[in-house]
């Protein structure tokens, strides 16, 4: 039945899919007891964690899982870190071990975070770059992982200025409030998806069963074209905040030092970014005396 509103591009993609690519995703593990003892024990032996968050219906979550079952990846992961596979369902699954491990939701399949024991979340730039990974060169996957077994989060000048991680942590409060959001909207499409299993086999033939699915599938697919428009905003965010920031030290000097950044910092510079407004976008369960 759920072929009947699945996004166009997941009847694509599945029909391309390689059958025989590992389908490692349980909705019936406890993901935050395994994720607690892959964590406990990576501090153990000074390793780092690798959270996989995906689906085996994704064909970039088992394209990733088939790039860790070969024979070098084999190797590299086990000795350079615990790896925890985490079923999100249809994104819905997991949101809150998902923010308590340093991402505010999912943008899409599959979420990868390395955890490491002293600092934490160390890929915060990428962890959300992987919902190409079917298609990505194996080699660039293995050169991946290898530089984020050890690699530490740093920058440059501008990166390491108190004026960028101001900046930085407004981005943080607007991707928690539109974030949480938009894991709300997840939540309650699984939950208006449940109830409308009655209505999947009469789409078509019933007059009201047709209008109901056509009213999904198109709030779904306005879903993930939201969940796409903020995963870029994200990342124009970021770079809006480096080239603000950047813009402002060469205003007080022709190099970037860090005595320069100390002067931008000392200065305390009221720099606002340029958010985008998505309070037009209003979901149907948002809007008062909406029923399933």
């Amino acid at each position: 039945m759920l072929r009947l509103f699945l996004p166009f591009f997941l009847l694509v993609f599945s029909a391309h899919a390689d059958d025989n690519h590992p389908r490692p995703f349980s909705d019936e593990a406890d993901a935050r007891a395994e994720v607690n003892a892959a964590l406990a024990r990576a501090a153990v032996n000074n390793i780092r964690t690798l959270i996989v968050f995906g689906a085996n219906w994704c064909h970039d979550s088992r394209g990733l899982a088939n790039h860790f079952a070969q024979e070098d990846m084999q190797t590299l992961l086990t000795e350079n870190y615990e790896l925890v596979w985490v079923d999100v369902g249809w994104r819905h699954r997991h949101l809150p071990l998902l923010r308590d491990m340093g991402a505010y939701t999912i943008y899409g399949t599959p979420t990868v975070l390395i955890i490491d024991p002293d600092i934490g979340l160390v890929n915060r730039d990428t962890m959300h770059t992987w919902h190409t990974a079917y298609s990505r060169d194996h080699a660039d996957v293995v050169r991946y992982f290898q530089r984020m077994a050890f690699t530490r989060p740093a920058g440059g000048v501008v990166e390491n200025s108190r004026t960028y991680a101001r900046l930085v942590d407004q981005i943080n409060e607007w991707e928690a409030r539109e974030g949480a959001r938009l894991s709300l909207a997840y939540l309650e499409m699984q939950n208006w998806r449940e109830a409308m299993d009655e209505h999947y086999d009469r789409a078509g033939q019933d007059d009201e069963s047709t209008r109901l699915v056509t009213e999904f599938q198109t709030v779904e697919a306005a879903i993930d074209a939201q969940r796409n428009r903020m995963r870029q905003d994200r990342s124009n965010l970021y770079t809006q905040a480096r080239e603000t920031v950047r813009d402002a030290l060469f205003e007080l000097g022709s190099n970037l030092t860090p005595e320069l950044a100390e002067q931008l910092d000392a200065s305390a510079p009221e720099i606002e970014l340029d958010y985008p407004d998505y309070s037009a976008r209003t979901w149907p369960w948002e809007e008062e005396g909406w029923a399933f």
